[in-house]
């Protein structure tokens, strides 16, 4: 699914009106209609007392077109004005043509009794207050109406967006009025689906308001929301003749003592993706108890530390492996300390394949991110943080990544040239040059230690079968949450462990090879 901004929805308005014969009026009754379309199949609307909130823009001309065709439809419609008379051309002209077919609208200022009992008498809330254009706070006149509006127990639906929400960043209002459903225009706006004000909007619609699919393409997506057909496509069938060759080896580095878990769970889920030979490099005290587990990857028994870590006398080992494996996944619970760090430097300066760096393996760097911006691979660099990490990575506290997941992941990545997976709610994908990928696959039942070493794995795993690093991501993300929602229908979210997310990818790779 599209992603604009608002900015590029304003572009693509003029365009459609200078390129395709249409006008800003006929694009306000179409986007009008298509919204009243999409409530009344969600809502029952005939003789149900609807009350629209408009406000003064091109938003509230939409809610004045939604409120013609409800009362079409046999609604007993009132419409509240929130911010006085209409002040574009547009939205003036569909009030008037709404006018013979009702009452006198309801003037937020003048009659504020009448606009309460509008709203507390209402089966149906339409809110068309503000629009893609808002930003900052709220005027404080319309406060009171909005928590009125929102402490009502009936169903409210958004046009465009949830007034008090800022369309490219989810920034929001406190008083900003939460939706059950919202109906946007053309494509979905980046804040419609930023994890902190996603559940303002309730469920999204895309409403056609006549714009062509050929002038809609033209314009470049702010964000993309990864969907099926997307992860589809990078898959084909396997060949007759096709052999474990074929299918690439991948090099794992990773575990520790105490953390020989984390390597496990990453080579299996790797092997599981279709990898043709996985190479798990590990401490060598770790070998029998991962051989103990799994069967099918080569391992790599390594010299280790007194502590257990791998130790650095194994870079010129790590060096040859690397040199002939066609992906590499380093730092899985690969622990801390010096001798990690030094092994996962010298891997970033000599690894020529695509390399996805994972927990430890991030932390390894986080205070040398000059290796990230100065090295210079044939194929990119993928890095998983979780917020903590990537808080790590850019001198910034968690709240402040949590606040602007999207613009710190593409700006980071933009800044090093590294594939940013940000785990969360709402994956983030950035890549340079390309617009983020947004996954909402998953729920919180993943939240447990070794779900990311799943991820890390899979990522992997499609990196070194030949699939382009930034879809190798985009897959191992959408196909992990799909493998966790899987697992939560089968067995709750509560009792939800990271082995689970591995049973499921079988059902779920025999659905992409249907």
């Amino acid at each position: 699914m599209k992603l604009l901004t608002a900015g590029a929805m304003r572009q693509l308005e003029a365009a459609a009106v200078e390129e395709e014969g249409l006008d800003y009026l006929r694009l306000m009754e179409n986007a009008g209609a298509a919204a009243a379309r999409i409530i009344r199949s969600r809502y029952e609307v005939e003789g149900k007392r609807v009350t629209v909130l408009c406000g003064a823009g091109n938003n509230g001309g939409d809610g004045f077109v939604i409120a013609r065709k409800l009362l079409e439809e046999g609604a007993d419609v009132r419409v509240v004005l929130t911010a006085g008379r209409p002040s574009t051309p547009q939205a003036a002209e569909m009030l008037a043509r709404l006018s013979p077919a009702l009452l006198q609208p309801i003037g937020l200022e003048e009659e504020p009794y009448l606009a309460a009992d509008a709203v507390s008498s209402a089966a149906l809330l339409v809110d068309a207050i503000y629009g893609i254009g808002f930003h900052g706070a709220l005027p404080e006149t319309i406060r009171p109406l909005l928590r009125l509006a929102a402490s009502q127990a009936v169903p409210r639906a958004a046009v465009d967006i949830p007034s008090g929400m800022e369309a490219d960043t989810g920034a929001a209002d406190e008083d900003t009025l939460p939706a059950d459903l919202t109906v946007t225009f053309s494509a979905a706006k980046p804040g419609l689906i930023a994890a902190a004000s996603a559940p303002l909007c309730g469920r999204v619609e895309v409403a056609d308001i006549g714009i062509g699919e050929n002038l809609l393409n033209r314009f470049a997506a702010a964000q993309l929301l990864i969907d099926d057909n997307m992860v589809k496509e990078c898959f084909s069938p396997r060949g007759r003749d096709s052999h474990k060759g074929t299918y690439g080896r991948l090099l794992l580095v990773c575990g520790s003592y105490g953390m020989a878990g984390a390597a496990m769970m990453a080579t299996e889920a790797a092997l599981r993706c279709g990898v043709g030979l996985a190479a798990l490099a590990l401490p060598r005290s770790l070998y029998p108890i991962a051989a103990s587990r799994l069967c099918e990857p080569v391992f790599i028994p390594l010299p280790e530390t007194a502590e257990g870590g791998i130790a650095l006398s194994s870079r010129s080992i790590l060096r040859q492996e690397a040199a002939r494996s066609s992906a590499l996944l380093a730092g899985c619970g690969l622990g801390g300390g010096e001798a990690a760090a030094g092994v996962i430097a010298d891997l970033l300066a000599a690894a020529a394949c695509p390399m996805v760096l994972d927990a430890d393996g991030i932390n390894a760097v986080a205070g040398h991110i000059d290796i990230g911006k100065t090295a210079r691979f044939p194929s990119s660099l993928i890095l998983t943080p979780h917020p903590g990490e990537m808080a790590r990575l850019t001198g910034r506290t968690v709240e402040e990544i949590q606040r602007d997941r999207i613009g710190i992941a593409a700006r980071f990545s933009a800044s090093t040239g590294a594939i940013v997976v940000l785990k969360g709610h709402h994956t983030v994908i950035a890549a340079p040059g390309s617009p983020p990928l947004i996954n909402r696959t998953g729920n919180p039942g993943m939240a447990t230690g070794g779900s990311g070493d799943v991820l890390a794995g899979m990522i992997a795993s499609f990196a070194a079968q030949g699939m382009e690093p930034l879809k190798a991501a985009m897959c191992g993300v959408y196909l992990h949450g799909m493998a966790g929602d899987r697992a939560a229908a089968r067995l709750s979210q509560h009792a939800l462990l990271p082995t689970d997310l591995i049973k499921e990818l079988g059902g779920l790779f025999l659905n992409l090879e249907q």
